[in-house]
């Protein structure tokens, strides 16, 4: 049979002075364009588990340590594991850990959440790593961050929290040289911090990096410089009013190669430069300086507009760009930067500044800008919609679980259920959360649902691993699936796969529906229903079956007359001499619409010949 396009069979055997009718199948092959855009439209996007709520920040960081790093670490300060909402999955290192530690300080005793991506020494070497660049990144490679076939120097990480944490800090982690990972240098990009002063407005404040005090002079090891390191952040805002709550990992740089696919911007394409260029700096003598956040002085922080969201389904989304400062400071004092301003060009200063010797010096001739850093993708939506996290972190036994909120909601009215979890692991239905101790290892197919009065229901299946007490997982993935619509059929092939181990899904479709793809992230991936991955990365896919179509006859004196139902536009009858030719064509008999359906009329006296219905 021809395999590049798709057909829903009902093949009828004609023969002279007789009828016989083959057996009714469904089959699924290779779509074309037109189907493609068809199907799309049976898979609403509100099947997806992770819609964007509360403060969402996903991030591209450009590996910039001069050495080869094997995971990253995201420190929220004085918040608890469970106002975590979410975090990004699809990287080289996979879920990350979460853990709560308790730590004290000259201001007290704290409650932080560190959300670390790690690799797996496997005993000859990592499981994961991030290269070094080899050249300056542009910021539009940034989507390319998130392919993990690829490996050029950068990662996309994400992490979403319903509780605003005192301060966010960033590291690159590195081998210790004995096979342990450790901090390695801060990564200098800031997260936006949100504040709604009235329920409709949403107002972004990005502060400067949080980073040590700076270091003393060369001229005088006794002082101090007054200020921090200087960091360049360009903002792009958008507020959509198109009804299309944003998924999670939408929230990545555009790909300049695929327009059409969605991205930070929220499906908008007119957007808005809030502020080209704004130097981040802390001063920490002035009299606003705060340790805990580093804000402090005129460059402490960028405020930015108030954004007015009255219309119940806006969603406002930013993108900040990071690049290093690179133009004068001041070192022969206070180490504060000379330059405040970037020329059209995004390169060179604006401006004079007079050097130690009170001579001006032209900063249009002056390079400001260094090489790009990073870019955060935040999202604020005013009434969020119900949703689940993408995955549940792996567990030991006889080890507390951190505990998840695992349903994603700005109030608790909602009903959620939980099955498949390990003896000793809990499942709090009141406000959605899974926690305590595991007692037994293995791997469980754990699923949750939730619903709301407004809301349709949602289901989410999560593969979790459990170890024995000190067992050292080897490196692996999860895959989870999903049907689209629910009821449309179902899905097989959720679980944890070992790094190497190939993952097959089968979708197999319901009575009266026929399967049309298997998509990731909204895009397509396959159209066999038995799906087979070599993408060793957590992958979370949905199967999409549409209504089949069913080409019906009856029999009378000297002819067939075939019928099927006019909701399914866009279907040709086409005939062959045999089912193991693939040179199908157009059938000569004449179409006519009669009610509710199409029909053709199929004399028995002609020669032998099979019919279907075909989309193009």
């Amino acid at each position: 049979m021809n395999t590049s396009k798709t057909t829903f069979y009902r093949l009828l055997s004609i023969r002279r002075s007789q009828a016989l009718t083959a057996l009714f199948s469904l089959t699924r092959s290779r779509p074309g364009l037109a189907l493609l855009t068809a199907l799309l439209l049976f898979a609403p996007r509100e099947v997806r588990a992770s819609i964007a709520y509360g403060s969402i920040n996903n991030f591209d960081t450009v590996n910039d340590t001069s050495n080869v790093c094997h995971g990253f670490e995201i420190e929220l300060d004085d918040i608890r594991s469970t106002d975590i909402t979410y975090t990004y999955d699809y990287n080289h290192y996979g879920t990350p850990k979460i853990t709560e530690i308790a730590t004290n300080d000259a201001l007290g005793w704290h409650t932080n959440v560190l959300v670390r991506y790690e690799a797996v020494w496997t005993g000859t070497g990592w499981s994961a790593y991030t290269a070094v660049p080899n050249t300056n990144i542009p910021p539009t490679q940034g989507h390319a961050f998130t392919n993990p076939s690829l490996n050029f120097g950068g990662e996309h990480f994400g992490v979403g929290y319903r509780t605003a944490p005192s301060k966010v800090l960033y590291h690159w982690l590195l081998d210790d040289g004995n096979q342990n990972l450790k901090l390695g240098p801060q990564v200098n990009v800031s997260t936006p911090v949100f504040t709604a002063p009235q329920p409709v407005q949403v107002v972004p404040v990005i502060p400067a990096p949080v980073l040590p005090v700076a270091p003393p002079p060369l001229t005088d090891p006794t002082l101090v410089y007054e200020f921090s390191d200087a960091t360049w952040v360009k903002v792009i805002t958008t507020t959509s009013r198109n009804n299309h709550s944003i998924e999670l990992r939408e929230l990545v740089t555009p790909d300049q190669d695929n327009p059409d696919r969605m991205d930070w911007r929220n499906g908008e394409t007119g957007i808005e430069v809030e502020t080209e260029w704004q130097l981040l700096q802390t001063d920490y003598k002035s009299s606003d300086y705060n340790p805990t956040n580093g804000v402090g002085g005129a460059n402490g922080q960028l405020a930015g507009k108030t954004n007015t969201l009255a219309h119940g389904d806006d969603v406002v989304t930013y993108r900040y760009e990071y690049y290093a400062y690179v133009g004068p400071y001041a070192d022969w004092d206070t180490h504060q930067a000379l330059a405040e301003k970037v020329a059209p060009d995004g390169i060179h200063g604006v401006g004079t500044y007079l050097d130690q010797n009170g001579d001006p010096v032209d900063l249009s001739t002056n390079a400001v800008v260094g090489k790009f850093l990073g870019a955060q993708m935040s999202a604020v939506a005013v009434a969020p919609p119900i949703g689940l996290i993408n995955h549940l972190p792996d567990a030991e036994v006889d080890t507390l679980y951190p505990t998840r909120a695992v349903v994603i909601s700005p109030d608790t009215n909602f009903t959620a259920t939980c099955t498949g979890l390990p003896a000793g692991m809990t499942f709090e239905a009141a406000r959605g959360w899974i926690g305590n101790t595991p007692t037994e290892s293995g791997v469980f197919l754990v699923t949750v649902s939730v619903s709301s009065s407004n809301t349709p229901v949602l289901t989410k299946k999560y593969p979790l691993l459990v170890t024995a007490p000190g067992e050292v997982a080897p490196p692996h993935y999860a895959v989870d699936t999903a049907t689209a619509p629910p009821d449309g059929g179902t899905s097989t092939g959720d679980g944890v796969y070992t790094n190497g181990a190939t993952a097959t899904v089968v979708a197999t479709p319901g009575p009266g529906y026929a399967f049309a793809n298997w998509t990731e992230n909204g895009v397509v991936v396959s159209t066999s229903a038995s799906y087979t991955s070599t993408n060793f990365v957590n992958q979370s896919l949905l199967a999409t079956f549409v209504p089949a179509p069913t080409l019906s006859f009856v029999n009378q004196t000297a002819n067939l007359l075939l019928t099927w139902p006019t909701n399914f536009a866009g279907f040709v009858l086409q005939q062959n001499l045999s089912l193991i030719d693939t040179n199908w064509s157009t059938a000569t008999e004449k179409v006519a619409l009669a009610g509710t359906n199409y029909q053709a009329t199929v004399l028995v006296t002609n020669e032998f010949r099979l019919f279907r219905l075909w989309h193009p």
